[in-house]
């Protein structure tokens, strides 16, 4: 095997890493990463950079083929930094997110209960949110793989809907048509920045957001201020839901949203309405929750609901308990442990935009789950959470927390913040299960591992969702 860059090399995938290459084991020195393998394949490959995970390659070609290799169902498949496992058939993915995540736990000396992936019944079209990037020359579509700078211009995308490819043609069509120059990634100018479609899977409502740099004249203005005429021909096609028959979806809100930063992102400091309303409307569970342009929300409604399911089945029991939900958001899980019996739920949120929105979700489903969200079964707090807990009256009060952190893990003090309040259950729902891993440890004197399970809330990638419950010994 060659340690020259730019060198071909033969090998045997291994296993895979956590971001999806292929680990190729060298004798001496780190491994060789490539992506789009499978374990088990032997492969020709081409050197090209070295960092602190290994030697990444490029595939070249598969010389001895796995089993559980498919023909990937997108043409951009290799490119597109979107899926990288569209070429692993659904089964074996499910299978090698069970092996990523036990790796994971085992190097911690931690035996995590799993045996198996909650599977999604779609591997394609199950996505609610994608968030589409213009390119320097009038691309529309998603990064290429290891090139921030880059957009690949996607003739489809089979993650969000049949319905937003149409879309996704469209605009492309009339930005090109407009005269207006697109964003570059490396001079940070320009004006067309990003388009981001959401789409309720329950609702049957979209709204469509497209994102530019802050106008420099009335002339641009007006461009835009007619963004919304490109959907006076109805998109006919439905959001897929496998062979679930739907109705048709209508594009019920579009926004234009401007966004000065010079950081790549599909973000909007400002919003205008351009047809319909500033959010949508989605239903998990006979939930209802208004998305607004910049809130988070699960990306897959179908697991959404499973997942909500997983979290009231592990804090159980629910009736009479009093359960604080720390990473609230928009009251996602409040409002279901509501419903389910707790005798008061406190969503704690450092955002207050999403402590807002969890309060008109709170007022939209009032008839079934709250007496009022201020006092009563519910209430909704914008602060940060060991600022909260100082108090110990207040911190002693939980029989149960709930804990959904972003992708980062829990910031240091809310560890030693928890460690104080000892509440009697933690169910922690994590979308980094290198993260968690790594955090258990510390919870280990007070509390023991009980149950977990992982969810796919993102087939065709090496994603997954764990959720665990804490008992205090």
């Amino acid at each position: 095997m060659a340690n020259k860059l730019n060198s071909q090399i033969t090998g045997v995938v291994e296993s895979l890493a956590s971001d999806g290459n292929g680990i190729i084991p060298r004798p001496i020195g780190k491994p060789y990463l490539v992506y789009h393998t499978v374990p088990g394949e032997e492969v020709l490959a081409l050197t090209r950079f070295r960092n602190k995970e290994g030697i990444h390659a490029d595939l070249e070609k598969v010389i001895k083929p796995s089993p559980h290799r498919v023909e990937p169902r997108c043409p951009m498949f290799g490119k597109c930094g979107g899926c990288k496992w569209q070429h692993i058939d659904y089964p074996e993915q499910l299978v090698i997110k069970i092996d990523l995540i036990k790796k994971a736990f085992l190097e911690k000396e931690i035996e995590i209960p799993l045996t198996e992936v909650v599977p999604c019944s779609r591997q394609f079209f199950y996505r609610n949110r994608m968030d589409f990037m213009f390119g320097r020359n009038g691309e529309l579509g998603l990064k290429e793989t290891g090139c921030w700078w880059s957009t690949l211009d996607l003739p489809a995308c089979y993650l969000l809907s049949e319905a937003s490819n149409e879309i996704l043609s469209r605009v492309r069509e009339w930005t090109r048509a407009s005269g207006l120059p697109f964003w570059d990634n490396k001079k940070h100018e320009g004006f067309f920045r990003a388009l981001v479609i959401r789409e309720g899977k329950n609702t049957n409502e979209r709204l469509v957001t497209l994102i530019t740099n802050k106008p420099k004249n009335e002339e641009e203005k007006n461009i835009v201020s007619k963004f919304s005429e490109i959907f006076e021909r109805p998109v006919n096609q439905s959001i897929s839901q496998g062979d679930r028959p739907v109705a048709p979806t209508t594009t019920t809100s579009i926004l234009w949203g401007v966004n000065e930063r010079l950081t790549d992102l599909s973000l909007a400091d400002e919003i205008e309405v351009l047809k319909g309303t500033p959010y949508l409307h989605e239903e998990i569970n006979d939930l209802k929750y208004r998305i607004s342009p910049n809130s988070f929300f699960q990306t897959n409604s179908e697991m959404a609901a499973k997942l909500q399911d997983t979290v009231l089945e592990f804090a159980s029991p629910i009736k009479d308990k009093t359960i604080a939900d720390l990473y609230c958001g928009a009251g996602f899980f409040t409002l279901a442990l509501a419903r389910a019996g707790a005798k008061k739920v406190i969503g704690i949120e450092a955002d207050e935009a999403g402590i807002e929105a969890a309060k008109v979700n709170a007022e939209l489903n009032s008839d079934g789950v709250t007496e009022c969200w201020s006092g009563g079964v519910v209430d909704f707090l914008a602060a940060k959470i060991e600022d909260y807990f100082k108090d110990q009256s207040v911190a002693e009060g939980f029989d149960t927390i709930i804990l959904d952190p972003p992708r980062a893990g829990l910031h240091p003090k809310v560890i030693e913040t928890l460690l104080k309040v000892l509440p009697q259950t933690i169910v922690y729902v994590s979308c980094n299960f290198h993260h968690l891993a790594e955090e258990l440890p510390k919870f280990f004197e007070h509390y023991q591992l009980v149950e977990a399970r992982a969810l796919d809330l993102f087939p065709q990638t090496p994603h997954v969702e764990v959720v665990i419950k804490l008992k205090r010994k």
